[in-house]
Order: structure tokens, then sequence, then C-alpha cells
């Protein structure tokens, strides 16, 4: 009894070289989802799983070359995950495990051709496929970044940068703008309406915490505190007593009777 996954994919073998004695096998079918992407056109797009780690981009272009013109490759580690094309400053390393695949042909009956095919290219055609101590050789040379393609990715990646902000920017400022009914977004970037911290300004504030902190302050709770707020009080009291008397008597000196 065939299983359903026999039924949606078709089985190919992939070779490296035409004296490949143990090819590796593949599994192909019509990429066909609800909402396709741009990078990964309807009706011409095909999915393939089951990719072993070392096929690159070349290699399986070589494999389908008699279906037809393959516009783009897409590699990935699961079934529909969206690719970053955010530029890095290294390059990853190529993962021990199997992946899938994504071919763009350019055309709908080069996708109906790969299809229909019951035996695939070998991979390595133009030789380009590196085996042996060779191999790691290459893939270190490869994962090392000259200076200046270096820079140049840094730049890239900058600008793209720079890029981004300014469009949050231009959004967040068409938020803040009032809407029919008048109400105004606030965002992070809003710019919040202060007053000039002057000299007053700063009195009334300090004026205003030592009030708080005379509130907070216990007055008055211990028999020593009542006896010496009563012993102020009296002082006090003495004190006004006497400037009212001579108050009184600088004012009987300057009085004068004058009745003419």
């Amino acid at each position: 009894m065939k299983s359903r996954f026999s039924f949606d994919f078709k089985a190919l073998q992939l070779k490296i070289t035409d004296a490949s004695t143990n090819p590796h096998m593949i599994y192909i079918k019509e990429h066909l989802v609800r909402d396709h992407t741009a990078d990964k056109p309807s009706g011409r797009t095909l999915f393939i799983v089951n990719v072993p780690p070392y096929v690159d981009e070349q290699s399986i272009t070589n494999a389908f070359k008699e279906a037809g013109t393959i516009q783009s490759v897409h590699f990935s580690e699961k079934p529909n995950t969206i690719n970053s094309n955010t530029e890095k400053f290294t390059v990853d390393p190529c993962k021990p495990s199997f992946r899938v695949c994504y071919l763009v042909f350019k055309k709908v009956a080069y996708l109906q051709n790969a299809l229909k095919l019951k035996e695939l290219q070998p991979m390595n055609l133009d030789a380009h496929i590196v085996l042996g101590i060779n191999k790691f050789i290459h893939e270190h040379n490869e994962s090392v970044f000259k200076p200046m393609e270096l820079k140049n990715r840094i730049e890239i990646f900058m600008k793209r940068c720079d890029e981004k902000i300014k469009k949050e920017i231009e959004k967040e400022k068409q938020l803040e703008q009032e809407d029919d009914e008048g109400w105004i977004t606030v965002t992070k970037r809003s710019k919040v309406q202060s007053f000039a911290r002057t000299e007053k300004v700063e009195n009334k504030i300090m004026a205003k915490e030592n009030k708080s902190k005379k509130k907070k302050e216990l007055t008055n709770f211990y028999t020593f505190q009542i006896r010496e707020s009563k012993m102020k009080h009296i002082v006090s009291l003495r004190q006004k007593f006497d400037e009212d008397k001579k108050k009184i008597a600088q004012i009987k000196q300057s009085r004068r009777f004058t009745p003419f």
C-alpha cells in the first residue's frame, strides 16, 4: 500500500557525477500554498525535500538543467520559512542537516518539464564541486571576507538601518497628527510639553517638598516634644510682648499735642 507521501511527491536520484554508484534520493512536487510570495510565485516554483547539506545553488541548477531556465534558488531548513534579506558580516557555516529547496523557473512550462523528468543531470557538470581536503580549505577561504568586501557589507547594512529608522520616524509623525475625531496617537518619540525651570519655579517646588516633609513628621507625639513646644510658645509670646512695649513707647514719645 502506497503512503500519502509517495502520491504527493515524485522521487528522483541525485548524483554528483555519472560515475556515482550511490546516488541520493530527493522528492519533488509543485509548490502549492494559499498565499504565494513574490520570491516563490505560483505556477513556477518547484518544491524539493531531503536535499543534502553539500548541495548548493549551482549544483541543483545543473541537476534540473534539462527542464528549463531557472530564475532563482532558495534553500531553507524548514518549509515556508521567510528568508531574511539582511546583509550579514560573516557567512553562516553550512549545517550538516538536510534542507528543503524552492526552484523558481522563468516559465510555467519549465516547471511542468521538471515534474515530468525521470532522471536528473549530474550536479558536477562544470566541475565546481570540491571534494576531500580541498573542500575544507575552500570553505574556510570563502568564510573569510576581504577588508573592502566587509566594509561594503557594513555600509550597506548601516544604510538599510538608517532608511528603516527614517521610515519609522515618518510613520510616527503621521500618527501624531490629529485625526477627524480630534484624537492624537502618542508614540515613544512624542515630545512632552514641559515648563521652564526658573528660580521662582524651583523655589515653589522646594517649598512644596518641605511642606510635605513637615506633614510626615510626628509633632507633639512624645512628652518632651509637648514640653519643648510649650516652652518655645512662651518664649515667642514674651518676645512679641517686649516688641509691642517698645512700639508703644516709641509712639508715646513721638506723639505731640498741638492745640493751636
